[in-house]
């Protein structure tokens, strides 16, 4: 944005870590509901921490770290009806064709079995908000220019998408695509609206998702 923004101003990618005390609460909270209110409190105090953080070491615009989110996609499946967390071991049981999927996992580095994907099973309820929780508790701490991050719509419909379970109810990826980038378009909306001037959308490695695996079926990207 001309004007808006000093040249070479600075800026983080998106996440920061957690503590192990947010990383258990997290946990504690998704299994029993008296720790929910506990976890809230803490994700507000951590929040201000990283923002002050920021503001300590001159970053120009500010981030949120992301605390909320298991990693920069698959917290969507905390967000939307009709997404769920699946485990690597989950999915090689699921999918009909392991040797590709195995293939994937090794070329994206990601055969931890303590990793979790986002799959589609029904439906998506594409006006369901991704970011809201997330910007309210930043926004109580900000007195200059943030930003705000959502995963890409390719690497999401790809990563949601297992033919046993996804082909279902979706006639193709391209048909989930549909729906995930009318989610993503109206996340930004609402942000756009909320006073956001800077959304970035997540693409890490579509260079490794177009040129490697491009025949694929299931995989991990």
């Amino acid at each position: 944005m001309k004007g808006k923004f000093k040249p070479f101003s600075t800026t983080l990618i998106g996440s920061l870590p957690r503590s192990k005390e947010l990383l258990s609460l997290k946990e504690s909270s998704n299994n029993y509901d008296k720790f929910k209110s506990l976890y809230s409190e803490k994700l507000l105090e951590e929040t201000q921490k990283v923002v002050e953080l920021q503001k300590d070491c001159g970053i120009d615009v500010l981030v949120s770290g992301e605390l909320n989110r298991d990693n920069y996609m698959s917290y969507v499946a905390e967000m939307v009806d009709g997404i769920k967390l699946l485990s690597m071991n989950d999915l090689k049981e699921i999918t009909t064709n392991l040797e590709s999927f195995n293939k994937s996992l090794e070329e994206m580095d990601a055969a931890d079995n303590t990793m979790n994907s986002p799959i589609c099973y029904s439906k998506i309820d594409t006006t369901r908000r991704l970011n809201e929780l997330e910007v309210h508790n930043f926004q109580k701490f900000i007195d200059r220019d943030y930003k705000v991050t959502l995963p890409s719509p390719y690497l999401l419909t790809r990563s949601m998408w297992l033919r046993e379970i996804t082909g279902k109810v979706y006639e193709g990826r391209k048909e989930l695509g549909h729906d995930v980038v009318e989610l993503l378009k109206n996340e930004i909306r609402h942000l756009v609206e909320e006073g956001v001037k800077i959304i970035q959308i997540d693409e890490p490695i579509l260079s490794e998702v177009v040129f490697t695996n491009e025949k694929a079926d299931n995989s991990f990207y």
